[in-house]
């Protein structure tokens, strides 16, 4: 989430952009201008302005915090609450991290404690090790209930910092993504 007022941004995210991205609302509630067709809510009811062409222009804060304060019950409870990435945890000095184990989850604590900077490691099915942040990542729309959880993103909007390494990163997570999914055929040609 960016600040677009004097920012440098690419022109796709600029105010007068009309690009979307999808994102999951908490308990699929969102801000609707009532311009919009049924269901409008005016904006989230006040707390968002509403656009002349529709929508809705809200403020909004982020948020960080852990997901679990204990070690998961399994592989697939960490992949079904865990989206971001994380660094290896092999790349700190010795001693940064402790390990705790448990039924096919290896948790990487720092000072024996589970907080937003824990790191799981769990094997997936094609036997792939991944690595996860322990971070729930929040944006809230500012005077309401209404959030979503941020969308983990390598690339920065803002000009000045976008570089080739990040657009690699970029493209290298979607090819696995797209490789691994449970969808994509057993073959590629």
């Amino acid at each position: 989430v960016y600040d677009v007022n004097g920012a440098s941004l690419h022109p796709n995210a600029n105010l007068e952009s009309r690009n979307y991205f999808k994102v999951f609302w908490k308990d699929g509630m969102y801000p609707k201008n009532d311009a919009d067709g049924d269901g409008g809510n005016s904006c989230g009811n006040g707390a968002c302005s509403p656009l002349e062409e529709g929508g809705c222009l809200c403020g909004t804060s982020t948020s960080e915090g852990k997901v679990f304060s204990k070690i998961p019950q399994s592989s697939e409870e960490v992949f079904s609450q865990l989206y971001i990435g994380a660094y290896d945890p092999s790349a700190y000095d010795e001693g940064t991290y402790t390990i705790e184990e448990g039924d096919g989850v290896k948790a990487y604590l720092v000072n024996n404690e589970y907080t937003p900077d824990t790191v799981f490691e769990v094997v997936d099915d094609y036997g792939k090790v991944r690595l996860f942040k322990n971070s729930k990542e929040l944006v809230t729309i500012d005077g309401s209930s209404f959030s979503f959880r941020n969308t983990p993103s390598f690339m920065s909007i803002l000009n000045q910092e976008a570089t080739v390494r990040d657009a690699t990163h970029e493209v290298n997570a979607l090819i696995d993504h797209l490789l691994y999914h449970p969808n994509t055929a057993p073959f590629i040609a």
